[in-house]
C-alpha cells in the first residue's frame, strides 16, 4: 500500500470514529417571522439574560432593532456585543466574553452569519471554562456544553449553526483554529428568510457557494454514512434549484427560506461527514490574501473536484445522479456524469456572478499553499476520497490563476 493511501486510510479511521460520537442535532424553528419564537425559546431553556452576539453590518440593517424589539416586547433584559468582523477570531471572542460577564448574562444569542455563530459558540463555552479560548483549539478539548446558545443565521451559508465545529483566527499563530466537539453544537436555531432579505446578490451566491461546498465535500469523502449522504444530497438540491430564484425574484420567501434549510443541513452534513482540500484552501486564501470564505470556496470547489473526479468518480457521478443533473444510467458513465455535475456547477457560479479565478492569487505562492494545504490535511481528520501529493495539488491550484498570471 502506499503512503498516500496508508494515509487516506488513517484520516478515514480517525474520522468514523469522530462521526460515531453523539451529536444532538439542534432544535429548528423555521419560517417568515420564526424569529419572534425567540422569547419562548429562551423560556424554555430557562434563560433569563440573554447576550446578543453580532455585528455592525446586520446591527446597521435593521435586523439587531427588530430583535431587540422582539425581546423587550416579551420582558427580556438583553445585552449586545457587536464587536465580530468579517472572520472571527479569538480576539473578538474574548472581548465578547468580557461584555458577556460584565452584564451578568446567562446565555447566548447569535444574530449573523456563521463568523458570528463560531464567535458565539466561543462566547458560551468560554463562560464555564476558567482556562484561555485557544485552548480549546482542536479535537474534543470541551468539557461541558455551556450556558444555552440559540443562532439565528441572516445569511445561508456555512451552516455552523448545526456544526459541531468552531473556527477562529488565532493571532498568536497567524492561523485558523479549528475547535471540534459535540457538546459545542447550539440548543436551538431559527430560520427566518425574512432576515435575509436585505441580502446583497453577491452575498447570497457566495453563502450558498459555501453551503455547496460544504454539502459536496462531506459526500464525497469515504465514510459513506447514511445520515451524511442524505443531508448533503438535499443540500445541493436546494441550492442548486433555489440560488438562481433567489437571484432573480430577491423577494421570494420560499426560495431563501430553502437555502436557509440547504446550509442547515450542509451544515449537518459536515459535521458527521467533514471537509477536505476546498475547506482548508480557503483558510489558506484569507490567511494570505483576505479572501472572503465564500469567494474562496466558489473559486477552489470545481478545481478541486476536478481532482477528486481523477481519485474517485463513482462518488460524484452519484451525486449527480440524485440531484437530477445526469440520469440513472449504468456504472460504465461515472466519469461523464461527475464532470456533468462540476460543470453545473461552474455554469451555476458563472451565472450567479462569481469569479471562476482567482485574481488575488499570486504565482509564486501555489508552491507554498500546495505544501501547507497538503501537511494541514494529514493533521487533519478529513477522510477524503484521495491523498494528493503537493505537485498533484499544486497543478490544481495554479488553475485557478488568472489567465494573464
Amino acid at each position: 500500500m502506499t503512503g498516500h493511501a496508508l494515509a487516506k486510510a488513517w484520516l478515514r479511521a480517525l474520522a468514523s470514529a469522530l462521526a460515531s460520537l453523539p451529536q444532538a442535532a439542534p432544535k429548528v424553528l423555521s419560517g417568515p417571522g420564526s424569529a419572534k419564537l425567540l422569547p419562548s425559546e429562551l423560556d424554555a431553556l430557562k434563560a433569563k439574560r440573554p447576550l446578543v452576539v453580532t455585528d455592525r453590518g446586520v446591527a446597521e440593517a435593521g435586523m439587531l432593532g427588530t430583535l431587540e424589539a422582539i425581546l423587550s416586547g416579551a420582558g427580556v433584559v438583553q445585552a449586545v456585543f457587536d464587536g465580530v468582523r468579517a472572520e472571527p477570531s479569538f480576539d473578538m471572542a474574548r472581548a465578547g466574553l468580557e461584555a458577556f460577564r460584565s452584564r451578568r448574562c446567562d446565555a447566548v444569542v447569535a444574530l449573523g452569519g456563521g463568523s458570528v455563530i463560531d464567535v458565539a459558540k466561543a462566547i458560551r463555552i468560554g463562560a464555564v471554562h476558567d482556562k484561555p479560548l485557544e485552548k480549546f483549539s482542536g479535537i474534543l478539548r470541551v468539557s461541558g456544553r455551556g450556558l444555552p446558545l440559540v443562532c439565528i443565521p441572516t445569511t445561508a451559508g456555512s451552516g455552523s449553526e448545526a456544526t459541531a465545529f468552531a473556527i477562529l483566527f488565532d493571532s498568536h499563530r497567524g492561523r485558523k483554529a479549528t475547535i471540534f466537539d459535540p457538546k459545542i453544537l447550539p440548543d436551538s436555531a431559527i430560520l427566518d428568510p425574512s432576515l435575509t432579505l436585505g441580502m446583497p446578490a453577491g452575498l447570497a451566491a457566495s453563502c450558498a457557494a459555501d453551503a455547496l461546498s460544504l454539502a459536496v465535500e462531506a459526500y464525497a469523502n469515504t465514510l459513506r454514512r447514511s445520515d451524511v449522504d442524505s443531508q448533503a444530497v438535499e443540500a445541493a438540491r436546494l441550492i442548486l434549484s433555489n440560488l438562481p430564484k433567489v437571484l432573480a425574484a430577491p423577494e421570494d420567501l420560499r426560495a431563501r427560506e430553502a437555502l436557509l434549510r440547504a446550509a442547515n443541513l450542509a451544515g449537518r452534513s459536515f459535521s458527521r461527514g467533514f471537509g477536505g482540500y476546498v475547506h482548508l484552501l480557503a483558510h489558506r486564501f484569507w490567511e494570505l490574501y483576505g479572501c472572503p470564505c465564500g469567494i474562496a470556496k466558489a473559486i477552489a470547489l470545481p478545481y478541486v473536484l476536478d481532482l477528486y473526479a481523477e481519485a474517485d468518480p463513482h462518488r460524484l457521478a452519484g451525486l449527480a445522479r440524485a440531484t437530477g443533473t445526469c440520469a440513472e444510467t449504468g456504472q460504465g458513465e461515472d466519469e461523464e456524469c461527475s464532470q456533468a455535475f462540476i460543470e453545473r456547477i461552474r455554469t451555476l457560479f458563472e451565472s450567479s456572478g462569481l469569479p471562476d479565478r482567482a485574481d488575488f492569487l499570486k504565482a509564486q505562492d501555489v508552491p507554498r499553499i500546495a505544501e501547507e494545504t497538503g501537511k494541514e490535511i494529514l493533521r487533519s481528520f478529513f477522510p477524503v476520497p484521495a491523498v494528493f501529493s503537493v505537485g498533484e495539488l499544486g497543478a490544481g491550484i495554479a488553475k485557478m490563476l488568472h489567465k494573464g498570471e
